[in-house]
């Protein structure tokens, strides 16, 4: 039986309060939509993204095999885990499916399994229950309910189970990420079609995408997301594997310092009406970021570990020789450590505000947007006993 007008583009409206649920607004529409879908959350959002899926097959062995990717330009409807789900059909012969896609190798692409007696995903029952695999039909103008927080625990199982049948070590818990697709053969014309949405499934607060679960950086990028720190990129993610610069240390410290004006800074290579500017402006004013011999402060220049820790042992201005008791000498690469930036090591090591790698400190490695996040979560938060001004 073909299938027509697989909506990957589709999305539901955003929930204009809490208590209200909100009509779905989809991109493309059967000729006469056959389904209502409403959701009701605390707090939801409707990006553009790109989803990228890898489809699995089962052999006759039992094993799955990689059969090919697929890319999706979509709106993914991001929600709070507190999120109600409404679903009413308005014509004979209409069924639901839940697909639970997973990302255990945390590589970015999303895990589809097809083939093989055991149903991947789930259907929506009559009696309004979810069950593994099958297709039966909702009763017409019957409001059916799904709670975000039982498709999260469905998804947490299907991920643990696919971690083991594609001999994954282990998974990286990623944000729970469902397709539910509305399904109804037109009498008329014998053909399916489909009301497709993607629903993925946050905490209390919705956080970038690309910050899974079990990560030990996600409370500290919650943390400085909550308090205006950072923001995210424009395509939804965090990137906390990409490296910093020092004009974006400066907007960062800057975002912390509470973002006050400043007199002009005097370096020869930061102009007015740069983005930049009123950060680096104040950084200077403040002592935090030293420019160069030539006067220069070389905005795009990467920034190191050891530079880090000295610009926010600067800014928290501690002091007592107790601050600098940690030992470097246990680390293999100590002797790496620059003369200027060797107490400061100490006094970040011995705050926890910077996390060894191995056995190794890495002073001249760049730093990531998730360092910096737990470096100020763990001189910010209030489970911090320090203060940085």
């Amino acid at each position: 039986m073909n299938v027509l007008n697989r909506l990957t583009a589709a999305a539901l409206s955003l929930a204009l309060a809490a208590s209200l649920s909100a009509p779905s607004a989809l991109a493309l529409t059967p000729a006469e939509p056959f389904a209502d879908f409403r959701i009701d959350a605390a707090d939801m959002e409707v990006p553009d993204r790109t989803i990228r899926i890898s489809t699995y097959r089962q052999e006759e062995d039992g094993a799955f095999q990689y059969e090919q990717d697929d890319a999706y330009d979509c709106k993914v409807n991001r929600v709070t885990g507190d999120a109600s789900l409404y679903i009413q059909s308005k014509a004979e012969g209409v069924w639901v499916t839940v697909d639970y896609l997973t990302d255990v190798d945390g590589d970015g692409l999303y895990e589809r399994l097809e083939g093989g007696e055991e149903p991947s995903w789930d259907s929506l029952t009559a009696q309004g229950r979810l069950t593994q695999g099958g297709n039966e039909a909702l009763t017409p103008g019957q409001t059916y309910i799904l709670s975000a927080e039982d498709l999260a625990s469905r998804f947490d199982e299907r991920e643990t189970a696919r971690a083991q049948l594609l001999g994954a070590e282990s998974s990286v818990t990623s944000w729970p990420l469902c397709q539910i697709t509305l399904s109804r053969t037109e009498p008329a014309d014998g053909q399916t079609y489909e009301q497709l949405y993607y629903l993925e499934i946050f905490g209390d607060d919705l956080i970038p995408w690309d910050v899974p679960r079990n990560a030990p950086y996600r409370e500290a990028i919650e943390y400085s997301l909550t308090q205006g720190w950072f923001s995210g990129l424009e395509d939804g993610r965090f990137g906390p594997d990409e490296t910093l610069n020092r004009a974006q240390l400066a907007q960062v410290l800057w975002a912390v310092g509470g973002s006050p004006s400043a007199d002009p800074a005097s370096f020869t290579d930061v102009e007015p009406g740069i983005w930049y500017y009123p950060a680096v402006c104040w950084c200077q004013q403040e002592g935090l970021i030293a420019g160069y011999a030539d006067g220069s402060f070389l905005p795009e220049a990467s920034l190191t570990r050891e530079q880090l820790v000295s610009i926010l042992a600067r800014s928290a201005k501690p002091a007592g020789s107790n601050l600098y008791a940690a030992d470097l000498s246990r680390y293999t690469d100590h002797d790496e450590v620059s003369s200027w930036a060797y107490d400061s090591m100490c006094w970040a090591l011995s705050h926890r505000l910077l996390v060894p790698d191995g056995g190794e400190l890495r002073p001249g490695s760049a730093v990531t947007r998730a360092e910096l996040a737990q470096a100020l979560y763990a001189l910010r938060s209030p489970q911090s006993s320090r203060s940085m001004w």
